[in-house]
């Protein structure tokens, strides 16, 4: 009996080749993934597996200009918690309580902490010293997880802190050498890659991979760390003494521009520093730095200087003081009211004459005494390494509102602020041969092999000459040895010098009962080695600068001079 064959018919025909496209389909899928594009997908995956954390590199020491340690970092550890292993309340209270046990952290709260917390691992704590952590990881509690980190140690405790800085959790800078040489100091981080679980956490015995993280360079300081501490030890006493609210011992050397000491109150100090005071964030600043004030009467030695500099007057220049000279109209007096006489410019200086110091600004003239003043770096930075800096200000015959009493009371040191550095800087090129230095903090940078690159000293400007310079040096000597006693003498060394006492200004104009004073000088006389400048911040007792900040200057340049090796003048010497 004959069979009919079968019609092949749409209905079978579709669903086979509905499977066929279907099955070409997943066979092409697997030749690009297994074959074509299998590097690339096997590198996701294994990167699905594999996590990586930063670890920071040991951070550059800062040391003074002798080597002695100022700041440097010590090896600790930052511990975290898998919240994934924790969910587990068994493994989360054994893992707690060993921590807890190890670092004096609340078991109780760390198990809070983490299980309140939405991420994969949380930081429970911050810089634990190495021996701590290096225990613990020995002893390896459920869900820990710890990397390497490092704190900054202060080997001097708080000393010269307003210079140094603080740094911040990522362990960069935030203020002052720490900030400015940030790059250096930092290093390059490095990275630890490792082996995770399902879960998210490392796997005990997993493969690690690490980048090691390469050291920052060391900052040698242009300070000297017994030099800070007698500065630092003179201001609190000075501030104590006087009853002032503040104030900035600023000690340098006039011939380069190094800043040997750099005291300022108030300050921060790292043993009690707490950045959740805003009052204490407000102290990160270095005051000599960034706080302006009128120097008042030490602005003459500026004016001196640039009038004789112009050939205008010599210190034999004679001048007629009635007490009272009329400028423009207007009635300018000597700051006690005082009536001197005949004077030479030398005298002025001496008695501190403010009629004075407008009879060489009219022989400037308004231009000429701004380009000195120019000449001498007020009225913009000194390009110190410090961050803040402010430009100082002074009204100029082109500004808006400008008028011919600026130009006199410029002379004696109101209508100008200044910054304890720019002030300090402007009298080194006054005495130290007329050459502006950029003041700096640092002298040389060392590289973790142990190379050392030195930062050369930078003349930024030439405001008057040398025979001027040595002029000037003359006639402020004369100033601190009159023939009469001067508060502001050195009991071994000869020296030159100027104080200044200025009321503060008020933000509307005029001025209020309270006064900020200063003495700045150098020595020795001929050829300076030093130059000191000492500021007081609203004292209670309202002394003058001669009479309040020049004990300081003297009592300085005899201990810092002598501690420098510098011999004493043999006659001061044999008198004593």
């Amino acid at each position: 009996m004959a069979h009919q064959q079968a019609t092949r018919t749409l209905r079978v025909w579709l669903p086979a080749t509905a499977f066929a496209a279907f099955a070409l389909l997943i066979l092409g899928r697997l030749v690009q993934v297994q074959i074509v594009e299998h590097d690339r997908y096997a590198a996701e995956a294994r990167s699905s597996l594999l996590a990586s954390d930063t670890v920071f590199a040991r951070r550059g020491s800062i040391l003074d200009r002798n080597g002695f340690l100022l700041a440097m970092s010590a090896d600790t550890w930052d511990l975290y918690v898998s919240t994934r292993v924790w969910r587990d309340d068994e493994t989360a209270i054994e893992g707690s309580e060993a921590i807890a046990a190890a670092t004096g952290l609340d078991a109780a709260e760390l198990r809070e902490l983490v299980r309140a917390s939405e991420l994969v691992d949380v930081l429970i704590a911050h810089d634990v010293p190495y021996a701590t952590g290096r225990a613990l990881l020995d002893g390896r509690p459920p869900g820990l997880v710890a990397l390497p980190n490092t704190e900054r140690v202060y080997p001097a405790d708080d000393l010269a802190a307003s210079v140094i800085g603080i740094i911040g959790r990522e362990n960069t800078g935030l203020s002052g050498i720490e900030w400015w040489y940030d790059e250096e100091l930092q290093g390059v981080p490095g990275r630890v890659i490792f082996e995770r679980d399902t879960s998210g956490s490392p796997i005990p015995y997993g493969e690690t991979f690490t980048i090691e993280p390469v050291r920052g360079r060391d900052i040698v300081l242009t300070i000297d760390r017994r030099l800070q501490a007698t500065a630092e030890r003179a201001l609190t006493e000075a501030i104590a003494a006087h009853g002032a609210e503040g104030g900035a011992i600023v000690m340098l050397d006039p011939r380069n521009g190094e800043v040997l000491a750099l005291a300022t109150q108030p300050s921060i100090a790292f043993s009690t520093l707490d950045l959740s005071d805003h009052e204490q964030v407000r102290l990160l600043r270095n005051r000599a730095v960034t706080d302006l004030y009128e120097p008042g009467s030490v602005m003459k030695v500026i004016t001196t200087a640039a009038a004789i500099d112009a050939g205008l007057v010599s210190p034999a220049t004679e001048y007629v003081d009635t007490g009272v000279v009329s400028f423009y109209g207007i009635p300018i007096r000597n700051w006690n009211e005082g009536v001197h006489g005949a004077q030479t410019m030398t005298g002025v200086l001496q008695h501190s004459i403010n009629t004075g110091a407008v009879f060489m600004v009219e022989k400037l003239g308004a231009t000429r005494f701004q380009q000195y003043l120019d000449g001498f770096g007020f009225g913009q930075p000194t390009g110190i390494d410090l961050n803040g800096e402010a430009r100082g200000v002074f009204r100029r015959p082109s500004d808006a509102g400008w008028s011919p009493l600026d130009l006199a009371t410029q002379s004696f040191g109101q209508s100008i602020s200044v910054t304890p550095i720019q002030m300090a800087s402007a009298l080194g090129a006054a005495v130290n041969g007329g050459k502006l230095m950029q003041p700096r903090l640092v002298r040389a940078l060392v590289s973790p092999e142990g190379g050392r690159t030195d930062l050369p000293a930078r003349v930024t400007g030439r405001p008057v000459s040398p025979e001027t310079s040595a002029t000037i040096r003359h006639m402020l000597g004369a100033v601190i040895d009159p023939g009469w006693y001067h508060p502001g003498k050195p009991g071994l060394y000869t020296a030159g010098g100027k104080s200044g006492t200025a009321n503060v200004p008020l933000p509307d104009g005029g001025y209020d009962d309270t006064q900020i004073v200063s003495f700045a000088g150098f020595a020795p006389l001929d050829e300076p080695r030093i130059l000191i400048l000492v500021k007081l911040d609203r004292n209670a007792d309202l002394l003058t600068g001669t009479a309040a900040a020049g004990p300081v200057f003297a009592d300085l340049v005899d201990a810092a001079l002598a501690y420098l090796k510098t011999p004493p003048d043999a006659e001061r010497v044999e008198a004593r």
